[in-house]
């Protein structure tokens, strides 16, 4: 495994770790489209390994990023990337009295809550305030600018009136604050909550009534600042209380999801058109991992790197790579054949291997969980042990093969038709081999196979599958401290 590259931020400063992930988010912002932001970021930090570049001075790497920009996307996207502050340096929001302090999304998320916004509303538009002052090229920002920023945004989306219930919010203390071990306070949230006991199998509706209910009493009976073990005891008793024991239990054990020794690594696998994105973003939502990556991107970004013409196989979809191996004149009327289907699939696979190891490694390196779903996740073909990681691998089926077939003309709706059924329906023949052969392979490694035609219902046994995995880490790291 390479060794982490650090960001030197300056004299004073704190290093970073070097990310993918941000130098991804920083060119998107600037209007690169993702596909392009990977292969951009991959490249750059490919370039400082050959370097052997162990710390990388901010300015240098903010060069060499605009470099590959102007390169392949011109010069004024180029512009764009080198004129922001990038995710990986620190917004300062400074004070007329002692020093500056970090500017907190998480913490502007809490207080639109507490105007009533629901939490995923309100961290977006936390976050679109935090990027619209990096895109300004500003890394420090006056105290006051935020609120007004906050309240501008809020009537141009929800109207005067959510203005002003904010701009009232600014005189008093109007959230609950929650005291962190470290003696760092932050906004109690209603929707991170509520997220964590709609994972543990609660209804969204009971969720986050419960987590109102916890709000109002720690109010009522601690004051305007509790200790995070006051929050943890006062949901553990009322879902004791209106739950069950089973459920008190299980949001015990979430807290090791949470905060787990070793990072979480998911796979996710499964054929084209069963909803792997569908389920890998609920999953993820419900165990509180942001990282979820596609083998589709991956596919993508290497098809950039490496021509057809060097690698057909890599440029066919994975029902058609078969196809690969056939000379132009002999693809008219050819005829699937299984096990040139699973052949052909196989070798695709066998390309990808090495960059979807490479994204688990990385994640372990960063301490960061990651969900990684895709058909290229094939049990005991498509990767190795994950050293440093809590692995929990997942294979996807939907045996009703009209019911699978139907999936295709849905997601055609729900993306505007950039995703046409037709290749699909077409190659479904070849579709549903790769299923067969998928979780065949899924049942000789001992994969759990989650049939996902109720999508729910198959989550809810994959996040139990998940806490049990992540229960058994502790047990035996318990047992060796």
């Amino acid at each position: 495994m390479k060794a982490a590259i650090q960001i030197d931020l300056g004299p004073g400063k704190k290093r970073v770790p070097f990310s993918v992930g941000r130098i991804v988010d920083g060119l998107q912002a600037a209007g690169v489209e993702t596909d392009d932001a990977l292969r951009i970021a991959r490249t750059v930090e490919k370039g400082l390994h050959a370097d052997a570049v162990k710390t990388v001075v901010e300015e240098d790497l903010r060069t060499r990023v605009a470099t590959c920009v102007e390169k392949d996307l011109g010069k004024d996207v180029a512009a764009l990337w080198a004129r922001q502050v990038p995710p990986y340096v620190p917004l300062l929001v400074t004070r007329d009295k002692g020093d500056p302090k970090p500017f907190s999304r998480r913490r502007l998320a809490g207080s639109l809550e507490g105007v009533g916004l629901p939490f995923k509303e309100a961290w977006a538009l936390a976050q679109q305030i935090e990027q619209g002052i990096r895109v300004e090229g500003t890394s420090e920002i006056p105290r006051g600018a935020v609120p007004q920023r906050v309240a501008l945004a809020l009537e141009a989306r929800y109207g005067r009136e959510t203005r002003v219930r904010y701009e009232a919010t600014l005189s008093a203390q109007a959230d609950l604050l929650v005291r962190e071990s470290d003696g760092e306070a932050w906004p109690f949230s209603r929707g991170i909550l509520a997220r964590s006991l709609t994972a543990i199998g609660l209804a969204p509706e009971l969720a986050y009534q419960l987590a109102k209910r916890v709000e109002e009493a720690l109010w009522r009976e601690v004051g305007a600042t509790v200790d995070r073990e006051d929050v943890r005891d006062r949901v553990t008793g009322l879902l004791r209380q209106e739950a069950g024991e089973e459920f008190a239990q299980r949001y015990d054990l979430m807290r090791l999801v949470r905060q787990p020794e070793r990072p979480i690594v998911v796979l996710i696998g499964g054929t084209a058109g069963i909803g792997k994105s569908e389920f890998a973003s609920e999953l993820a939502y419900r165990l509180g991992i942001a990282r979820v990556v596609s083998t589709d991107s991956v596919r993508q970004a290497l098809r950039s790197l490496i021509s057809a013409e060097l690698s057909p196989v890599l440029h066919e979809s994975s029902y058609s790579a078969w196809m690969a191996e056939l000379l132009p004149e002999e693809r008219e009327g050819a005829q699937p054949k299984r096990r040139a289907v699973i052949r052909g699939f196989q070798s695709q696979v066998m390309q990808l291997g090495p960059a979807m190891r490479a994204i688990a490694e990385r994640n372990v390196t960063e301490a960061t969980s990651v969900v990684i779903e895709g058909i290229h996740i094939v049990p005991g073909v498509s990767h190795g042990p994950v050293e440093g990681a809590i692995v929990v691998e997942f294979m996807l089926s939907v045996p009703d093969e009209h019911v699978h077939e139907t999936r295709f003309e849905k997601r055609e709706g729900r993306t505007g038709s950039r995703r046409p059924k037709g290749p699909y329906v077409e190659h479904f023949e070849e579709i549903r081999m790769l299923q067969q052969w998928l979780v065949r392979r899924a049942h000789d490694d001992e994969v759990p196979v989650l049939d996902v035609t109720d999508l729910d219902e198959a989550a809810d046994r994959a996040v139990e599958i998940v806490l049990d995995a992540v229960l058994a880490a502790h047990d035996v790291a318990m047992a060796e401290a």
